[in-house]
């Protein structure tokens, strides 16, 4: 009983509607599909490399259990991040790391982001890292409005006029329709 002493692990690991890859495996694709990002509770989000994905087997009594880690390196969230105030662009500069030790994360608490270079000629720009946050694959994004749902019945006007209100519905043009329907008849 208890963890098992061997793991399993992955070059790519499907999660969250993601397609997550290593950086071994991913760093020479056209995709770059191992940029991560977790939110913390004080919605704080860290960026980091996936490195590795890990599986850890637990015996029970009754049977195995399960569960996946993804191990990252972590940039560091309060010198190496930066939000631009124009554009609200999250930079990361890559080469600035999370100085504490702190690897591992569920995988269900990740969801993936893209790292582009910086867009900038200036050189002290070099080692920072635009950020996107990719969505979900089979995710639509869109609104949802229950108000539709929350009606309990149809809601119609009642309004009553005066007599000497009722609008005249009558046609101006019936005594041409008349005469045209008289003439259809009048051939049958």
């Amino acid at each position: 009983m208890g963890p098992s002493r061997q793991i399993r692990t992955w070059s790519r690991f499907y999660a969250n509607g993601y397609n997550f890859q290593t950086h071994d495996y991913g760093k020479h694709k056209s995709t770059m599909n191992y940029g991560v990002c977790v939110q913390s509770p004080d919605e704080v989000d860290y960026f980091g490399i996936l490195e590795e994905v890990v599986e850890l087997s637990y015996c029970g009594k009754l049977q195995e259990y399960k569960t996946i880690l993804f191990k990252c390196s972590w940039m560091d969230s309060v010198k190496g991040m930066n939000i631009h105030e124009q554009y609200k662009l999250v930079e990361v500069n890559h080469s600035k790391r999370y100085p504490k030790y702190d690897p591992f994360v569920l995988s269900y608490q990740v969801s993936q982001v893209y790292f582009a270079h910086y867009p900038s000629l200036k050189r002290d720009k070099a080692q920072w890292w635009a950020v996107f946050k990719t969505k979900a694959r089979s995710v639509i994004d869109a609104p949802v409005d229950l108000d539709f749902l929350q009606e309990d019945a149809n809601e119609v006007s009642s309004a009553l006029c005066a007599p000497d209100e009722i609008p005249d519905y009558e046609d101006q043009d019936d005594d041409d329709d008349d005469d045209i329907n008289d003439g259809d008849a009048d051939s049958m």
